[in-house]
């Protein structure tokens, strides 16, 4: 009897054949649901191989030597062992391929994960084949034990990757990062970063992109993934991120998933205001408004470059507790601190008197905040009492350039907000002579700013914050609305319609892509469109700025095509969809995993499109995609052919797409081959891929994808 008989076995060997056949066709595998169910089994069984592996190592390693006697009671089981070993390892891997061919999972941890696991299946089936082998004898086993336990742990560090995010296993030993100072901080990277980092980037990053979005990489995370673009500040809801956040916990697009740690009611707030203010990359907290709830949200977040400590005494908590009152407020700055800061509330209860309570403590405020209250020339007397004060803001209070002269007794007064009041240019001179003061913050003051940027130029240490001033500044116009739907036109046309929500603004537009100016047409009522377009629409209203164009493709479906065939073998999950998504008359948009789209690898497209009754044509449009980062690029090549039937077919036209040579954002485009009217009642269609991407792609050597949502014939 030899050792291939066995049927254990036999088995074994046909299961790991059967994953290495899959693994490396892995493309062209098209999952069941049924079988689905399977593949989730994976990270409930991944557990058996390793305690198994672990198990065989230590058998193989302290049994038959006399120092370890005690424990050559487990020799026996060494062969048992490294058997089971091998059938666990080979069924965990098979559940893991089913598992990732779903195509939720991408990048490059999944791959190195997928193929240790199957290394891992192939070197214990090697050893169990060879253990009674003469070469392999007992101490070069124990040896080679090591190899399968190195690629198990391997394959679990990158498991570990694709579920929690790159580098999990060594997080808790990376250093801290100190904080950035308020004064320093980028919206994005400081404050909505660290957001994305611990509640998202553990499952679309780099080596892990879910649904093909990475969100490590700003620009890779701005373009979106298959569903599209994460955020449209002009839909409802402004887009796909924040929407998907809003769903309810137990819908299956919620996001982050119900079993990971949900956003808090703060971190929702700080994602819905920088994607309303247009998604910045690279704006600064302090280009804010003091009001803006990013600004203030980034406050508490964030401390003040001011590290500035205070050798005065701390004040008696007893008069700090006696001052206190509903109207004013006086805590310490900081936990420990001596400092102190004092804001008053409710303008109908103030009283000048309410200043001069605070003279008992002149040493310790450094902050008053006056915001809104009815202060007048008569209280900044009092004001400059604080003589260790820092900060004041004494927005939209009654005073005037002429109590400035108080504010010079404060000789560490370093910010100084007088938004609101009615300072004028003639008292900018005063200011410059506070010599102290770093930041000034004049907002709505009506200084002309001429006069601003002199005082600029006078104090270029001085950071003065002016905000919009709306007398001299045009405002853009949001682009008018689109409400038409469709963009595929069949024989009843389709309804052209345009809105602005500001009132009096006119809608211009052309049909020809040319640019919307006031020779365009101009818009006062839904109007018919019954051929293709390249529409284009702009509004405009005297005194704003025209708006950027609103853009739209209308494409002519003049002859539907009844029914439609595949002629190549499926080797893509983009496939799962029926194909007739390709003749149904629903455009897809930049989301090619939204089941619009139909995805074609190494075999491209080849289908024929059949008629029931005879039609003339002229032309044929393939409606696609071109998204570099996710290797969908043109086709090389497109053809088609035509005649009565499928075995009597010719050539109508042939069409070569020119190549990009470097990355730019996703795009929908077209290719429309026109030829001599012919009357057909069966068409074919050729479509090829990139055999190798190109050496400038990230992706260079790998095969190319083409998608295509539409076939358009007419």
């Amino acid at each position: 009897m030899t050792k291939w008989k066995p049927a254990p076995v036999q088995v074994l060997i046909g299961l790991n054949a059967m994953l290495l056949f899959l693994v490396i066709l892995e493309d062209s595998l098209f999952i069941p649901r049924w079988l689905q169910v399977a593949g989730r089994l994976h990270p409930l069984i991944l557990h058996f191989p390793i305690v198994l592996i672990v198990a065989y190592t230590i058998c193989l390693w302290f049994t038959g030597r006399t120092q370890t006697a005690a424990l050559n009671w487990l020799a026996p089981f060494t062969d048992q062992l490294l058997l089971w070993s091998a059938f666990a390892a080979v069924i965990t891997a098979l559940a893991g391929l089913l598992l990732s061919a779903e195509g939720s999972f991408e990048g490059s941890a999944i791959q190195w994960h997928k193929w240790l696991g199957t290394l891992t299946s192939l070197i214990l089936l090697t050893l169990y084949l060879g253990k009674d082998s003469a070469i392999l004898e007992k101490r070069k086993q124990k040896w080679l034990a090591i190899l399968p336990l190195t690629a198990v742990v391997l394959a679990g560090h990158f498991g570990g990757d694709v579920t929690h995010g790159a580098g999990y296993v060594l997080a808790p030993l990376k250093s801290a990062t100190p904080p950035t100072p308020l004064e320093d901080a980028l919206i994005y990277h400081d404050i909505v970063y660290p957001i994305l980092d611990t509640r998202c980037i553990q499952c679309h990053n780099s080596a892990n992109s879910k649904g093909g979005l990475n969100m490590e990489d700003d620009l890779q995370f701005a373009r979106g993934g298959r569903n599209g673009r994460p955020w449209d500040t002009t839909a409802d809801g402004l887009g796909l991120l924040l929407n998907r956040i809003h769903l309810p916990d137990d819908d299956r697009k919620h996001m982050p998933p119900a079993a990971k740690t949900q956003l808090t009611a703060q971190e929702q707030a700080i994602l819905y205001a920088w994607i309303r203010d247009g998604a910045p990359f690279g704006k600064k907290v302090i280009e804010l408004e003091p009001t803006d709830t990013l600004r203030v949200i980034s406050a508490r977040l964030l401390k003040s470059n001011d590290n500035e400590t205070f050798d005065f005494p701390a004040a008696d908590p007893s008069k700090i507790a006696a001052l206190n009152s509903n109207y004013r407020a006086i805590l310490p700055l900081a936990k420990g601190s001596p400092a102190l800061a004092v804001d008053f509330y409710g303008s109908a209860f103030f009283q000048t008197k309410q200043l001069q309570e605070l003279a008992p403590l002149k040493e310790q405020i450094i902050s008053l905040n006056l915001d809104k209250m009815p202060v007048t020339n008569n209280d900044l007397p009092d004001i400059a009492v604080l003589h260790n004060l820092r900060r004041l803001n004494l927005d939209f209070t009654r005073i005037t350039g002429a109590g400035l002269p108080n504010l010079k007794r404060l000789p560490h007064l370093q910010s100084l907000s007088l938004s609101g009041t009615q300072i004028t240019a003639n008292d900018l001179d005063q200011l410059a002579d506070i010599s102290s003061l770093r930041k000034l913050y004049l907002w709505k003051t009506g200084i002309a700013a001429s006069a601003l940027e002199k005082l600029r130029q006078r104090r270029k240490d001085l950071d003065l914050i002016t905000g919009f001033n709306g007398d001299t500044v045009r405002i853009k116009l949001n682009p008018p609305r689109l409400e038409t739907e469709a963009r595929i036109i069949r024989d009843t046309g389709v309804m052209i319609k345009l809105r602005h929500f500001v009132p009096g603004a006119a809608i211009r537009y052309t049909l020809d892509g040319s640019n919307p100016d006031s020779a365009g047409l101009l818009y006062s009522a839904p109007f018919l469109l019954k051929d293709r377009s390249q529409f284009e629409a702009k509004a405009y209203k005297p005194g704003w700025l025209p708006s950027d164009p609103t853009i739209a493709t209308f494409y002519l479906q003049k002859y539907p095509p009844d029914s439609i065939h595949l002629l190549l073998p499926i080797d893509s999950n983009y496939l799962k969809f029926p194909p007739t998504v390709l003749i149904d008359a629903d455009k897809g948009d930049l989301g090619f995993g939204s089941g619009k789209w139909l995805g074609f690898h190494k075999n491209g497209l080849a289908a024929l499109l059949f008629y029931r009754k005879p039609v003339m044509i002229r032309d044929l449009t393939f409606s696609s995609l071109v998204d570099i980062g996710s290797f969908i690029l043109p086709p090389t090549s497109l053809e088609v052919w035509g005649g009565p039937d499928e075995h009597h077919l010719k050539k109508l036209g042939t069409l070569i797409p020119s190549q990009p040579n470097k990355t730019v954002p996703a795009y929908l485009t077209d290719y429309r081959i026109d030829f001599p009217p012919q009357m057909i009642r069966c068409l074919k269609v050729i479509a090829n891929p990139v055999k190798k991407l190109p050496d400038w792609h990230p992706g260079k050597g790998q095969p190319g994808w083409i998608f295509f949502d539409e076939l358009l014939v007419n």
